[in-house]
């Protein structure tokens, strides 16, 4: 047992944690400090205001660039009893059910060597006390130290409240105090700062959590933060929706405000529970419009973007109230089965383009125009049409659709038409599809897939043709990337046309949704962040790919390079995403990953002695059935491992596209015996084929 020893958790090492931690780049970064500051402040006026924080709150920045230090200034509860034991806690939960986690504080001196503050509280008995106090969080001492009025602290200047003071920015910290500096476009400092500002705190505005005094002071020029956002703000309109969820219908309001463009660089929306946010902004610029809208006010053309807020007493928050944890449930709507969220995204993207009708019709019309252009060009493509009209196809089209989309949806339409699969099912035998390809696709349709299986017989060969680089030839790995699926991309941004995933296996092609080199926020990589090189959704099943360099050795799970050890890469990979049960797009849409997903886990690598031996030292069952692999299943994270030849790969794509072109040119030689599902079984005596 432990009798004599010391059981007491260890104390926390404050120091090692800041140095963690992580700032965004630029001036939001430098601010950060700031955002923190001021967010207490807003936790501090609402506990002492409450209702009334709007009209009687009090928020003042003040920026100091001859004394290099920032100072925020409050009227809400100071240092009373509660507020000063939960800051001289670390971690504290004193404001986990705002989604506080306790740490903030603390971010301060990533960027600044001093921190004071000065107070003023009132106790239960009414009785007032202050002071001022020097922070030093990693003392083994006191952690505020009094000073004495006039040390270079002024005391509060309010009846209650509290003054934080950030200064002495340490070396390695960008100069952000040259307000003439690189970072504020043509010296505007003033109008950088209070952007920033109102951009991070742009939900607080909304929900009217912000005090009517919120002002900003820099080089003498005070503007009022509330007015200026005012200004910049007005009323999109209100729509209500009913969905059927379980036995009944609930209901969602939609609230909409445009925002000026210097206020916000997207159109986001974010879900609204128990009277505040409870979700962070999802962009949903994707199929309304990538840029801003604009319009005529008082002589003048404004620029905007839409922020939506969606209500409802269905949704239910988090514990910590940093999201909803309802809005994954699959529903039928409107002929469609989707997450509830995703329902609600779609329905608010449909009223922005009903409530921009001018811009809608304007679009839509230029679209109508660029299908009949597609169609003058090339004829054969109004087949694409069917019995519809232009305008008709282009109706159940994405807003945002280009011309070369167009003609990629004209092309697909084009092609559905023409193959009549309708009375195939799993009885068909092998006999009766090849009859079908030889006799029922019309000649123009054959030249058409012929094209496509030439096309993809280009590809291989240029798949082959990496493969066979040497180290002289950069980037190689890069290069095979590229051809299977577009770097940095993901399937919000491109569709199936525009990648090669029909290497790995046609049933990729068409994935719910597909991220390459990404992290699983759906954001490009930072230094020390992982992102996988291809990540691909389906119902109940998530493949993870990580591509090796062509002709790649050195393999080892011993040593510091993380590269020579695939295995543990897409392991530690896979864990993340399990820990955090979702992966989100690039536009912000969050999926979920449940426990019970099957994982799949594939590294792609040419096969060398030091691959194969690396892999029997992990335990790994090898096999050359079919071409070289091996594979592992991992019971904790629910995760089949496979490492696949390059060769094998390439091989059996090429065997795949071989089977359209034999059966293209009516020679196929596919064994006609019943052997499985697409296979009809033995005829009786005297019965005919099809």
């Amino acid at each position: 047992m432990l009798k004599g020893n010391s059981v007491k958790h260890k104390s926390i090492d404050l120091a090692s944690e800041v140095k963690r931690a992580t700032l965004p780049e630029g001036l939001n970064g430098f601010l950060f400090p700031l955002y923190e500051a001021v967010s207490n402040s807003f936790h501090s006026i609402e506990e002492r205001w409450d209702s009334e924080v709007e009209n009687r709150g009090f928020i003042e920045i003040e920026f100091d660039s001859a004394a290099r230090q920032i100072s925020i200034a409050d009227n809400g509860v100071g240092f009373d009893e509660k507020n000063l034991s939960a800051f001289l806690t670390p971690l504290t939960g004193n404001k986990y059910e705002r989604g506080g986690k306790g740490f903030g504080r603390f971010i301060a001196f990533k960027i600044f060597k001093e921190v004071s503050y000065s107070s003023r509280q009132t106790n239960a008995e009414g009785w007032s006390s202050g002071g001022s106090y020097r922070y030093d969080p990693f003392s083994s001492e006191d952690n505020l130290v009094e000073v004495a009025s006039g040390a270079g602290l002024d005391a509060h200047r309010f009846d209650t409240g509290l003054t934080a003071v950030m200064k002495s920015p340490l070396e390695t910290s960008p100069d952000f105090f040259d307000f003439t500096s690189e970072p504020y476009q043509d010296g505007k400092a003033q109008d950088a700062i209070a952007v920033a500002l109102v951009d991070h705190f742009l939900i607080e505005f909304v929900q009217k959590k912000v005090p009517h005094a919120f002002f900003l002071t820099l080089q003498g020029q005070r503007i009022n933060l509330h007015t200026y956002f005012q200004e910049s703000l007005s009323i999109g309109g209100t729509r209500v929706e009913h969905l059927k969820i379980g036995e009944g219908e609930r209901r969602f309001e939609f609230n909409y405000f445009k925002v000026a463009e210097t206020q916000a660089r997207k159109h986001r929306l974010y879900f609204y529970a128990n009277n505040r946010a409870a979700s962070d902004l999802e962009n949903i610029s994707s199929g309304v419009n990538d840029k801003p809208f604009y319009e005529t006010r008082d002589g003048r053309v404004q620029r905007y973007f839409y922020l939506v807020a969606v209500s409802s007493d269905f949704f239910v928050s988090s514990q910590s109230r940093d999201r909803i944890t309802n809005l994954h449930a699959k529903i039928e709507y409107d002929g469609k089965k989707k997450s509830i969220k995703d329902h609600l995204i779609g329905l608010a993207k449909q009223h922005i383009l009903e409530i921009e009708s001018s811009y809608t019709a304007e679009r839509r019309a230029k679209m109508v125009a660029e299908v009949e252009h597609l169609i003058a060009i090339d004829p054969l493509l109004r087949r694409g049409l069917g019995d519809r009209s232009a305008a008709d196809f282009v109706e159940k089209r994405s807003i945002t659709e280009s011309r070369e989309q167009l003609a990629q949806d004209l092309f697909v339409e084009r092609f559905r038409r023409k193959f009549d699969f309708t009375k195939l099912d799993q009885h068909t035998s092998v006999d009766q599809l090849v009859h079908l390809v030889k006799t029922q696709i019309p000649e123009d349709a054959k030249e058409a897939l012929a094209v496509y299986v030439a096309y993809r017989n280009h590809v291989i060969r240029i798949f082959r043709e990496l493969l066979k680089k040497h180290d002289g030839d950069l980037a190689t790995e890069d290069k095979v990337h590229q051809l299977v699926y577009p770097r940095y991309r993901d399937s919000d941004e491109i569709d199936y046309s525009a990648h090669n995933l029909w290497l790995l296996d046609d049933d990729l092609a068409y994935a719910q949704y597909i991220s390459s080199d990404r992290t699983p926020e759906g954001t490009h990589r930072s230094k020390g962040q992982y992102a996988h090189d291809l990540l691909i959704n389906n119902d109940n099943e998530l493949m993870v790919v990580e591509m090796k360099r062509p002709q790649k050795k050195g393999y080892s799970s011993d040593g510091d390079i993380v590269t020579n050890d695939p295995v543990d890469q897409l392991k530690k990979q896979i864990s993340e995403i399990r820990k955090k049960g979702k992966v989100t797009t690039s536009a912000g849409r969050e999926i979920a990953i449940p426990p019970d997903t099957m994982v799949r886990g594939y590294v792609l690598a040419d096969w060398n002695d030091s691959l194969q031996n690396y892999l029997a030292e992990e335990d790994f069952v090898i096999t050359n059935y079919g071409g070289r692999m091996a594979y592992r299943y991992y019971t904790t994270l629910n995760l089949m491992l496979e490492v696949v030849a390059f060769d094998r790969l390439v091989d059996r794509a090429s065997n795949r596209n071989e089977a359209f072109v034999q059966m293209l040119e009516g020679r196929s030689t596919f064994d006609r015996h019943a052997k499985g599902p697409l296979s009809s079984p033995p005829r009786s005596e005297g019965e005919t084929a099809c």
